[in-house]
């Protein structure tokens, strides 16, 4: 039997809030932590926080919000692979709320598609541009090199 429209979004918004409250201690411990890190610390990157260098990801909450604000040049400048992230999550969530499907061998191979590019234009970037203007920066106030100074004082 069909399901309407009304029934397919209803089945959609409840199989998305039990996703929430099956992952609830994760959410608040994302939450915390952006709510922490944008008051205390100067980058929301746990790799940039400890090493000071930028991740092969670094550039992506920005391009986010880039692209909530309509700045598309922007965000493709910041971190072109945003657009790629953002298909793959609209295809994901079609997949799992509107048509109700695990995540197949297609959309993993996507995926991992996304990923090893990230990584390749993370290692052009670097060679090419670091260091530069963010997100290709080096930050000095990271982990490893607060404690170089203590202990090799």
């Amino acid at each position: 039997m069909r399901r309407t429209f009304r029934q397919t979004i209803c089945e959609a918004v409840m199989l998305l809030w039990k996703d929430i409250k099956d992952m609830k201690w994760a959410v608040m411990l994302i939450i915390a932590y952006f709510a922490l890190g944008l008051k205390y610390l100067y980058s929301l990157c746990p790799v940039v926080i400890i090493t000071g260098f930028p991740c092969p990801g670094c550039g992506l909450t920005r391009a986010g919000f880039m692209l909530l604000g309509r700045d598309f040049a922007g965000a493709f400048e910041m971190q072109p692979f945003i657009y790629l992230i953002v298909l793959f999550a609209v295809i994901f969530g079609w997949n799992r709320y509107i048509r109700r499907r695990k995540m197949g061998k297609y959309l993993k191979g996507f995926l991992i598609m996304i990923m090893v590019g990230m990584i390749l234009f993370y290692i052009w970037r670097m060679v090419k541009y670091f260091p530069g203007d963010p997100p290709v920066s080096y930050y000095e106030r990271n982990l490893l090199h607060i404690f170089a100074d203590m202990f090799c004082r």
